[in-house]
């Protein structure tokens, strides 16, 4: 049994609804219910739950537009949200991780399965409040969706240890995970036996990132499936080709979010840098890198 943790369901679906409130309260959770997206956001900024079992075809808002506004907000963002939804395909999957959901899982569903991701989800957030979680962390994860689930539980630390404006966590997040889907696809080319490492440290003046692939590497510097800031469409016919996702403009865009972006020599590793400002960098901060 659990200790009385406050479970916000939102679900449109009256069956469903049961079935997942009678199976978290036998767990020891105490639920509340919210039947659309609307009244979700609203509960959660009034009630605070401890975390939200969420749908994503609901009336008024979907799932992902629930998400993204509850996680792109400082006050809300710790709140952990488990997606659960019958849309099992892997764009879906991506997307909701993407807008900051912490567990993504599919109907149906293993109760088990449900049941140990909340868990895991709480007792997270319970150690970032705490500040149980190091300022320097290092993870080794295989090239899937469960990368991103800890990638977004990484990022809330942001909001706890960081002077960083909501914009500024928001175009951090963008990047990291542009480049962590870079390495997943470039570099590992999606093969499930690869991880990506991700080191990541705050320090007083700056919050760093390393994402780290086991692919063969690659020169940033010339792409020709990558967008180019002069001819940044050339490269769609290409990406086509070779079956990649629409985008490309990872290397390029992400260059912009942070205040540094390069690659090591072997083009297996990119370290992104964001400086805090008003900060005096003479003797702490790390030098300066353009490549």
């Amino acid at each position: 049994m659990q200790s009385g943790e406050r479970i916000l369901v939102v679900e449109d679906d009256a069956d469903v609804c049961g079935v997942l409130c009678r199976l978290l309260e036998s767990a020891g959770y105490h639920i509340t219910v919210a039947p659309d997206g609307p009244a979700a956001v609203a509960m959660v900024r009034e009630q605070r739950p401890d975390a939200v079992v969420l749908d994503v075809m609901l009336p008024g808002m979907s799932g992902f537009e629930v998400c993204q506004e509850l996680k792109f907000h400082r006050d809300t963002n710790l709140i952990p949200i488990l997606m659960l939804t019958a849309l099992s395909d892997r764009e879906s999957r991506r997307k909701g991780l993407w807008v900051g959901a912490n567990a993504y899982l599919t109907k149906p569903f293993d109760p088990s399965d449900l049941l140990r991701a909340l868990r895991r989800m709480l007792d997270h957030t319970r150690e970032l409040t705490e500040d149980k979680v190091h300022t320097r962390v290092e993870l080794s994860m295989e090239s899937d969706s469960r990368l991103r689930e800890q990638l977004n539980d990484l990022l809330s630390q942001l909001f706890l240890s960081t002077p960083l404006s909501e914009e500024e966590i928001h175009r951090i997040r963008y990047a990291v995970m542009e480049m962590t889907d870079n390495a997943i696809e470039w570099g590992n080319r999606r093969r499930s036996d690869l991880t990506v490492n991700l080191a990541y440290e705050v320090t007083d003046r700056f919050v760093k990132f390393v994402i780290t692939d086991q692919g063969a590497g690659f020169n940033p510097q010339r792409l020709p499936h990558a967008a180019a800031e002069d001819d940044p469409v050339s490269h769609m016919s290409i990406r086509e080709q070779l079956g990649l996702r629409d985008g490309g403009f990872g290397i390029m865009i992400s260059r912009g979010m942070v205040d540094e972006v390069h690659y090591n020599q072997t083009g297996n590793q990119v370290t992104l840098v964001k400086r805090f400002k008003g900060t005096n960098c003479a003797d702490g901060c790390p030098p300066r890198k353009t490549s």
